[in-house]
């Protein structure tokens, strides 16, 4: 690891209106947690008043005994700009030279109002440096603007940010937890359901490929759980995360689950007929749906695949029984 044995440091990861740390120090998880954040503070991942958010973690990492000084921070998609770019072989002075111009098609405004940085893909860049003609590299952008208000936010929390990174390469560090070579190379779909949409992230040897989106998820099966009981949606989302009086089983329920389900067939057979190298074979459920049982069975039902939670696929990682909603949080801090 980039850190010392001795060195701690905090994952924070945001999403479907959720904050997630992860703690690591020494190399090892020592806390993971999630809670759910007000939208007028945090809408799916764009954070509404950084103020108000640096209040929230303070309050937060306070109340669970968390004392951290660096933090890793997962840059939501809509804030950075993402590409895997082939160039002639050259030094790392050149590399950094070239790379704005990478982006030049994709980003609005000057390319110096920008941050750019880059990071070899190994699997492509099997040569001796010397003996290269080419190399790849997954290079991201972002505004200087955005990095510095991200910097200033957490100063005020006592943290400094030492990582910042899409949000997307988390989970290639997760996978990278598993067991064998074999595991982390395999084609493999995260799928993570959220509060307002659901993703399909395709990842192939360890990296990210390619995402789908689905506009279902969580909010579906809440809002048939109010109409059905009667209740408000902020109650309804309380029973739906505790399964009260077995409402995760309620008929409204079922029929969005198979909805949702119909949705997730449609997107994966769409990749495999799309893509002729396509092997897909094994999917992660991920997210608060996840943690709604009566759906991920009906997934492992209907889903001709090795299908699994996050929880299942790395219980090693999952000793505060959250990681269906923190794994984000913990591949930052380890990536």
């Amino acid at each position: 690891m980039f850190f010392g044995d001795n060195d701690s440091i905090l994952g924070v990861s945001c999403g479907h209106g959720r904050i997630a740390l992860s703690l690591i120090k020494g190399g090892k998880l020592k806390k993971s947690l999630w809670r759910d954040v007000d939208e007028s503070i945090l809408e799916r991942s764009e954070i509404k008043s950084k103020r108000l958010f640096a209040e929230f973690l303070k309050d937060l990492m306070k109340e669970n005994g968390i004392s951290c000084r660096n933090v890793a921070f997962g840059i939501p998609d809509t804030d950075v700009f993402t590409r895997t770019v082939t160039m002639p072989a050259m030094s790392d002075d050149q590399i950094r030279l070239n790379i704005p111009f990478e982006f030049r098609d994709f980003i609005y405004g000057e390319l110096k109002e920008f941050i750019f940085d880059y990071a070899y893909l190994p699997e492509f860049n099997t040569e001796e440096p010397a003996g290269r003609k080419e190399i790849t590299l997954f290079a991201a952008a972002m505004p200087r603007t955005q990095l510095h208000d991200l910097e200033e936010m957490f100063k005020t929390v006592g943290l400094r940010l030492v990582k910042a990174m899409p949000k997307i390469c988390a989970f290639e560090a997760i996978l990278r937890l598993l067991p064998s070579e074999e595991e982390v190379r395999k084609e493999r779909c995260i799928i993570d359901i959220g509060q307002g949409h659901t993703r399909l992230m395709i990842y192939k040897n360890g990296r990210y490929k390619l995402v789908h989106m689905i506009e279902m998820g969580e909010r579906n099966i809440i809002r048939a759980v109010a109409d059905e009981m009667n209740v408000d949606m902020h109650i309804a989302r309380t029973y739906v995360e505790t399964n009260y009086d077995n409402c995760n089983e309620l008929p409204a329920a079922i029929n969005v689950y198979k909805d949702i389900s119909l949705e997730i067939l449609k997107g994966l057979n769409f990749y495999e007929v799309s893509d002729m190298s396509a092997r897909l074979a094994d999917v992660t459920l991920y997210g608060g749906g996840a943690q709604v049982q009566s759906l991920v069975d009906l997934l492992k039902q209907r889903i001709s695949m090795n299908v699994v939670t996050m929880s299942e696929m790395l219980p090693a990682w999952n000793s505060d029984g959250d990681l269906n909603i923190t794994a984000g949080s913990l591949g930052l801090a380890l990536g």
